[in-house]
């Protein structure tokens, strides 16, 4: 489970560096704009990597417990119910990314298959960039899966609390 959590985290920094590779593509758009020129098909390799961004953020942010939970009803269940409702919750989570993967596999696998390419003034194939959203989603849904196991035995889910866990505090 140590690996997985190292392979979560470093597609968070991959993450971040879509991002930043998009805030690279946009000030050079600007500049080369003020100049009159531009970057060929700019707009597409900003939603490439803003698509790129988002999906290998997922299992990082599960990770860190950032995703947005709805905490209203477990805290009226007592203690023991409310964790069979985070297993079920959990387990139920790992089942749909796991279609989601599947099919965006499925999607991805179609582009390879028919070789489709960007309609954009720079053709690439689109499986390149659809990759990001495989790895992405086959690692939220593996995220879910340990998050699940970790319910079940009872272990720490997150982070910081794994962290604690490992200093004995």
């Amino acid at each position: 489970m140590v690996l997985t959590r190292h392979l979560f985290t470093f597609c968070g920094a991959l993450a971040a560096l879509s991002l930043l590779g998009i805030a690279a593509l946009i000030l050079a758009q600007i500049g080369l704009r003020l100049m009159g020129s531009q970057i060929p098909s700019a707009d597409d390799f900003a939603a490439w990597g803003l698509s790129a961004s988002i999906f290998l953020a997922l299992p990082a942010a599960l990770l860190h417990g950032d995703h947005i939970r709805v905490t209203s009803l477990r805290q009226l269940l007592p203690a023991r119910l409310g964790h069979g409702a985070d297993i079920l919750a959990a387990g139920f989570a790992t089942g749909m990314m796991a279609w989601v993967a599947w099919a965006i596999f499925g999607y991805v696998a179609e582009s390879w298959t028919y070789n489709d390419v960007s309609q954009g003034i720079v053709a690439v194939p689109l499986w390149i960039p659809q990759s990001a959203m495989v790895l992405g989603s086959v690692l939220f849904a593996l995220a879910f899966a340990e998050r699940t196991l970790r319910l079940i035995l009872g272990l720490p889910v997150e982070r910081d609390d794994i962290s604690e866990q490992a200093r004995g505090e």
